[in-house]
This record gives C-alpha cells, structure tokens and sequence, in this order.
C-alpha cells in the first residue's frame, strides 16, 4: 500500500479512558489544512461507530470532530499521525478487531476535487 493510500496509521487502535483511540494518517503527498479534511465513516467489527461526540488530537491539540472544518490554521503534516478519539467505544488491552476507516479530503489548490479513501485492517488494542 503506498504512503498516500494508507489512511490508518502505524500506532493502530488503543483502549482510552473514555472509549478507543485510532490513529489516522493523511493519504496525500503533502501537509494539507485539517479544515479539508472528513471523516466519513469507522466501523469496528462490520458494526458502525457514532462519530457524533468524537473528537480529533494532533500534536497537542484537541477539537470536536464536528468541527474539523473551522481547523484552517492547524495543518497535517504527512509524516504525523492525528488521532480519533471514540468516546463510548470498548475493548480489551490485546483484543484482535477489524477496523474499517474512511475519509475524504478536498486539496484546496484543486479546485472541485474530493479524494475519497477508505481502509480496513486487523488491528490488536493497545
């Protein structure tokens, strides 16, 4: 899978306090505004995650993921993982789940286009 098509990143899945934490890579060649990016869709073991209280970390920061649109001055740097955090989500420290991930992104200097990119993979919680 190449860099720009990998969209779950290496730290994986990890149980949190208040639910589970996964870690997201930009599927794009260079470090692009949070504001262009969206989060479309998780799914852990084939059943749907409501993203509605989720939340977005990235180098020390923290923001609703309702509002990753306002996010124009904190830019994703392709070498860095950014983190969703799910609240209300479960699982056990060692436990094997297949987590599906999908999202777009909207290059502002490409006028009209949305990437869309989607990844599943067998992750073990941390």
């Amino acid at each position: 899978m190449l860099p720009v098509e990998r969209i779950i990143g290496e730290e994986g899945l990890s149980a949190s306090g208040d639910g589970l934490r996964l870690a997201m890579r930009l599927p794009w060649y260079r470090s692009l505004p949070f504001s262009i990016v969206e989060i479309e869709k998780v799914c852990i073991d084939g059943q749907s995650v409501d993203l509605s209280n989720a939340r977005v970390e990235f180098d020390g920061a923290v923001w609703p993921l309702a509002e990753l649109g306002e996010q124009t001055n904190a830019f994703w740097f392709v070498r860095d993982s950014a983190f969703l955090h799910i609240p209300g989500q479960t699982a056990t420290p060692g436990s094997a789940h297949e987590v599906s991930l999908s999202m777009f992104i909207s290059p502002p200097y490409i006028p009209g286009m949305k990437r869309a990119n989607a990844q599943t993979e067998t992750l073990r919680v941390a």
